[in-house]
């Protein structure tokens, strides 16, 4: 996988680079011989740029970092970064020791060739001081460790994956972005003073699920959870023989007589574990054992760790922006396998509430983007793909349907559009690529839209809106829209919004319920991320789990494992 550094001011992220003293945890070098002479070495206190060109590019493991390392070096007159004379400074052991935690983090320590850099350490500590060889090793092993730690810090803060390498993963949200170069010299220039740290992850989510991780792993070592025979439904005080099934997967640690008739009997204890459980899987929670709930339970171990890692290598491609401490001090989460917003402000959640989102034919997309107004009774503005599937059929059998149902025809969307009759198209010949108006549903009530909807435009014409259908709240997977997010309380996620502008509920509820639509710009841009989660550990310690709704958990995993 090409790994490459991505560009931002350094000096906004010079306490974050630090963590990339983290990323020496795991390094990615497989050494080989070298390709060049070692009498063309030269200096024994610094690099030759001849090999280092030829050390890295000859590497299978380090030839996608040439420009990087070239850089660094290139920036530093070529002088050797890990080593003080001929001894290695203390970051060098530190990084090749460091490198065996890689897999607490979910990476694979065997990406990142430990025992080669443990090889060449050796080597160059047993070489006599007067060793023909001395100049050339000490330079291999520092390019080496250079492009080691550069292969970590890449995965570490960008991920494994590049998300634009498989459209089914569909992730556009913004980066995290960092120079590797100069966080390295931040690195090296600690020295003998705390050389490295064991820093928390950059998001707590991604800290969460690490340590859920360590957890999951434990009872993969144990030999996983016991599959549940179960068929039917069995409700509370009901006797059945899954009864025993379940109690053995949710109370591991109890010990079970399968002689005793009261094991068999689904007590109340019991059933408030399972409502726990279908709680925390994003089912029904009613406390009955069905289909769902046997399905869930029966999900391996192995596939639950499999979804943990996944949604870790999520958060590391997510920006230092959403940390407490980061440029975001406030920001929308919509997690669209949760069907959930979340309003967050300094780390802390201040707002949350059910979202629906796109079915799965018209998927809501992966992305960040920024809200910039609020559109209160607002159009809808109805696109040319809905226009020609479901307004159409309509129009063909009866052209009074568009008045009837608060909709017009006009020439364009927007403030000073004319209205056009409906008689002026041929609507059997009609398509979304040739039909040259447009069509709107005038503000009201049940306008598909609702009575407000938070703009962030962008290409795919999604935004978060409210909705007159509010029964879909109730449902458990909330799969409905065409790709925009309807809201449960837009009332309150306006006047949140609103509130640097000093508008009140009471201002809310009036614009929302006028009958002209009314743009209200916010005071500042509110950042929004639309992100897909299947995993994450909630407030009460728990690991949540939902189901890969569009499929991006597959695409991405083909990629990882």
């Amino acid at each position: 996988m090409k790994r490459t550094n991505i560009d931002i001011p350094f000096p906004h992220y010079l306490l974050g680079l630090l963590l990339l003293l983290v990323p020496f945890l795991s390094t990615g070098a497989t050494p080989a011989k070298l390709p060049g002479n070692s009498n063309t070495i030269g200096s024994a206190t610094k690099v030759d740029s001849t090999y280092l060109e030829e050390y890295i590019g000859h590497e299978r493991e380090f030839r996608h970092q040439l420009d990087l390392v070239e850089q660094f070096y290139q920036d530093r007159d070529y002088r050797l970064a890990w080593f003080e004379n001929d001894r290695l400074i203390p970051q060098a052991d530190k990084l090749i020791a460091a490198i065996e935690k890689a897999n607490k983090h979910g990476l694979n320590p065997k990406a990142y060739s430990l025992s080669d850099l443990r090889e060449m350490s050796r080597d160059y500590t047993a070489l006599s001081a007067s060793s023909p060889q001395k100049a050339q090793k000490k330079q291999e092993l520092d390019l080496a460790l250079t492009a080691s730690y550069f292969n970590y810090a890449s995965d570490f803060y960008k991920g494994e994956v590049d998300p634009h390498s498989a459209a089914a993963i569909e992730w556009e949200v913004k980066k995290n972005r960092i120079k590797l170069n100069k966080a390295l010299e931040v690195v090296l220039q600690e020295r003998e003073n705390n050389p490295f740290y064991e820093f928390d992850a950059i998001h707590e989510g991604y800290q969460k699920l690490r340590n859920a991780l360590v957890e999951y792993r434990q009872i993969q070592e144990r030999g996983g959870w016991p599959k549940v025979q179960g068929e039917g439904i069995v409700k509370l005080n009901d006797t059945a023989k899954v009864v025993l099934d379940v109690r053995r997967r949710l109370f591991p640690q109890q010990p079970i007589n399968r002689q005793d008739s009261t094991a068999y009997v689904y007590d109340a204890r019991l059933e408030q574990a399972v409502r726990d459980f279908q709680q925390h899987h994003g089912l029904v929670v009613d406390g009955v054992l069905g289909p769902n709930t046997y399905k869930a339970l029966n999900v391996s171990v192995d596939e639950r760790i499999d979804q943990i890692l996944v949604n870790m290598e999520r958060w590391r491609w997510l920006p230092k922006d959403l940390d407490p401490k980061g440029d975001d001090e406030r920001y929308l989460m919509v997690n669209i396998p949760a069907f959930r917003v979340r309003v967050m402000e300094n780390g802390e959640e201040v707002m949350q509430m059910k979202a629906v989102v796109g079915e799965t034919m018209n998927s809501t997309p992966v992305f960040s983007h920024r809200i910039q107004y609020l559109m209160f009774s607002p159009y809808w503005n109805v696109p040319n793909s809905i226009v020609e599937e479901d307004i159409k059929p309509h129009l063909q059998r009866d052209l009074g349907w568009l008045e009837r149902n608060n909709m017009e025809m006009v020439t364009t969307f927007g403030a000073n559009a004319d209205r056009v009759p409906v008689s002026r198209v041929n609507w059997n010949t009609m398509t979304a690529q040739n039909f040259e108006y447009r069509i709107r549903e005038r503000p009201s009530a049940n306008n598909a839209l609702g009575r407000v909807k938070f703009m962030f435009p962008n290409e795919y014409a999604v935004y978060l809106h409210d909705t007159p259908a509010d029964h879909l709240f109730s449902e458990r997977d909330r799969d409905f829209s065409h790709g925009c997010v309807r809201v449960e309380r837009p009332a309150d996620l306006a006047t949140y919004l609103l509130q640097d502008k000093g508008w009140s509920r009471s201002q809310v509820l009036r614009a929302m319920n006028a009958r002209e639509q009314q743009r209200v710009n916010l005071e500042e841009d509110v950042p929004v991320y639309l992100v897909y989660f299947t995993a994450w550990v909630g407030d009460d310690g728990e690991v949540h789990f939902r189901d890969d709704l569009y499929g991006h958990d597959k695409a991405l995993a083909q990629k990882l494992f």
